[in-house]
C-alpha cells in the first residue's frame, strides 16, 4: 500500500476573490459546494498553484492577487513521511515571486516539483482527446517533473533555449551564428525530452487503453502512441534544425523539435479527435487522468492529491461511481466541487465545506 500525499493546511490571503483562509482539509474526500462564482474553483486553483507554481487556467501571476491587494500570500503544510514541510509562495504585484519550502529557498523549479504531487482534472481537461497536441504534451511533462529531476531540468532548459532560438528569428536579420548558438542545447536537451516522453507513454499508453475499455464497455479499441516530429537523438535533431534554417527564417520561428511532438489516439484505427463521439472523449479523458494517477502512484510510492474541478457534470452516473470506487480504494486525498452536493456519490469519508462570496464555512 502506498503512502498518502495529503494536504493539512492551507492559509491564504490575498488570492483571488477568497476571503482570508484558514483550511483543515480532511484526509480523504472534500467537498467544495456553493452556486458559480462564488471561489470554489479559485480554492483548487491555489491548492494546484502550490504544485505547479502556474495557474491551470492560464492566468498570469498577478491576476491571482485580489484587486484590493498588493501581494497574495500562499502558505500549504504537506505530509511528508516522516515530517510535514510548509510551502510558502508569495506573489507581487508589481512582479516576482517568492517561494521557500521549510524557510529556504528551492535548489531550482526542478527540485520543487518532485516535493508534491498533485493530479487536476478540470473541464478544460476535456480538449485533452479532442484538443489540439500542446496540451497533451503538458499532460505528459507533467506527470514527468513530479518523479524524475532531469526530465524537469531539461525541460525547463530546452524551453529557454527555444525561446531564445525563437527571439532571433524574428529579428529583420537573423544572424546564423547567433542562432546556431542555441542549437546544441536544444538537440541535447530535447533528446531527453523525447526519450522521457517517450519512454512514459510506452508505459502509461497500455494502461490508459485498458481504462477507456473498461471505463466505454463499447468493445472499441484505443491505441496511444508517442508521434515526434522529429526522433529523440541528438543527431536527428541537430540535422533537422539545420534543414529547416531557411524556412525558420520565413517563419520566424522554430519549427522541429519535441515542443511539435504529439500523442496519437486512435479509436478502432481512426483519428479520435475528429472522429469520436463526446462520449468517447470524455470516457479516453478519464482514462488519461486515472492512469496519470496510479503511474504517479506507483512511480513516488505516495498516492497524489486529487482536485476535481465540477467534473461531476461533465462524467455520466455511471462513469462518477467507477471514478469514485477507485478513488476510495486508492485512499488519496480529494478535493472536488459542485453546485449540488448531494449529487456527489460518497457517503463515507467525507467532509463539506459551502464557499459563498470568497468565504469558506
Amino acid at each position: 500500500m502506498a503512502d498518502v500525499q495529503r494536504l493539512k493546511q492551507l492559509s491564504l490571503r490575498g488570492f483571488r476573490n477568497l476571503a482570508a483562509v484558514d483550511l483543515e482539509p480532511g484526509p480523504q474526500f472534500n467537498v467544495l459546494h456553493g452556486d458559480n462564482g462564488q471561489g470554489k474553483s479559485n480554492l483548487l486553483e491555489a491548492i494546484d498553484y502550490v504544485g505547479r507554481l502556474k495557474s491551470f487556467r492560464g492566468a498570469r501571476n498577478e491576476e491571482l492577487i485580489s484587486r484590493e491587494e498588493a501581494q497574495a500570500d500562499l502558505t500549504a503544510v504537506l505530509d511528508h513521511t516522516p515530517l510535514d514541510r510548509t510551502h510558502r509562495i508569495r506573489l507581487r504585484r508589481q512582479g516576482g515571486r517568492l517561494v521557500a519550502v521549510d524557510g529556504k529557498r528551492p535548489r531550482s523549479r526542478a527540485a520543487y516539483h518532485l516535493g508534491q504531487q498533485i493530479v487536476l482534472f478540470h473541464p478544460g481537461d476535456m480538449q485533452l482527446a479532442a484538443g489540439g497536441p500542446d496540451q497533451r504534451r503538458d499532460f505528459l511533462d507533467h506527470i514527468l517533473i513530479q518523479f524524475d529531476a532531469r526530465y524537469g531540468a531539461a525541460l525547463t532548459a530546452y524551453e529557454r533555449a527555444l525561446r531564445s532560438r525563437n527571439r532571433i528569428l524574428k529579428a529583420d536579420r537573423p544572424d546564423r551564428r547567433a542562432v546556431g548558438a542555441f542549437d546544441q542545447v536544444l538537440a541535447q536537451e530535447g533528446a531527453v525530452v523525447g526519450r522521457g516522453r517517450a519512454a512514459l507513454l510506452a508505459h502509461l499508453g497500455p494502461r490508459v487503453e485498458q481504462l477507456f475499455e473498461e471505463i466505454s464497455g463499447q468493445g472499441l479499441a484505443l491505441s496511444v502512441s508517442y508521434q515526434p516530429r522529429v526522433e529523440p537523438d541528438v543527431q536527428c535533431i541537430l540535422s533537422a534544425l539545420a534543414q529547416a534554417w531557411p524556412k525558420d527564417i520565413g517563419r520566424g520561428f522554430t519549427a522541429d523539435g519535441p515542443h511539435g511532438d504529439d500523442v496519437g489516439l486512435l479509436l478502432a484505427g481512426t483519428p479520435a479527435r475528429r472522429f469520436a463521439s463526446q462520449g468517447q472523449h470524455r470516457a479516453m479523458v478519464l482514462a488519461l487522468k486515472i492512469a496519470e494517477l496510479e503511474e504517479l502512484s506507483e512511480r513516488v510510492g505516495r498516492v497524489p492529491i486529487l482536485l476535481l474541478d465540477d467534473v461531476s457534470s461533465e462524467l455520466d452516473r455511471r462513469r462518477n461511481r467507477l471514478l469514485f470506487d477507485l478513488l476510495s480504494r486508492l485512499g488519496g486525498q480529494v478535493f472536488l466541487t459542485t453546485t449540488h452536493p448531494e449529487f456527489i456519490l460518497l457517503q463515507e469519508n467525507r467532509c463539506d465545506f459551502a464557499v459563498k462570496a470568497g468565504q469558506i464555512g
